[in-house]
């Protein structure tokens, strides 16, 4: 599993479910996928891999992005089964003003190893003043049992 759709999973486990459309929106636009990777530990092994991670990233700049589920498709499948599909994405110029189109790209390829569809610049700001933003697709599915149990390989 690549860490982009191991970010989303670890990301939308821990939102609030579909049936709080309120809560899940304010959570969505809060908590980026960065976040989790963070929390989980993964990929990062030790503090001194994550420090050192840090430093790579504050080098190449890539430190100065997030990246947000930006839009999804929620589908209750037979058996309780609750299936999420990312229909977009937006990448955050964290705190900043826009920026070129090709500075998105570039931290999508070096963070996600993403060459993602339909890149384009939005006029507004992030929520709550985060920063200029692009938005983005790329394939990304969840899946969780009524027992709460994730359901790995993302379905069809």
């Amino acid at each position: 599993m690549n860490s982009f759709q191991q970010a989303f999973e670890s990301l939308l486990s821990v939102a609030p479910g579909p049936v709080f459309p309120r809560a899940r929106e304010l959570y969505l636009r809060k908590y980026p996928l960065e976040a989790r990777l963070a929390v989980d530990g993964s990929p990062v092994e030790s503090a001194a891999a994550s420090e050192a991670e840090s430093e790579a990233e504050s080098e190449v700049g890539l430190d100065r992005f997030r990246t947000f589920l930006l839009e999804e498709e929620i589908q209750e499948a037979a058996g309780g089964i609750v299936r999420v599909r990312a229909r977009a994405f937006a990448v955050v110029h964290w705190q900043a003003p826009q920026t070129h189109l090709d500075d998105y790209a570039h931290y999508l390829q070096a963070r996600w190893a993403l060459q993602p569809n339909g890149l384009s610049l939005e006029g507004e700001s992030w929520f709550r003043e985060g920063g200029a933003f692009a938005r983005f697709a790329a394939a990304a599915v969840y899946e969780r049992a009524p027992s709460g149990e994730l359901l790995l390989g993302g379905g069809s």
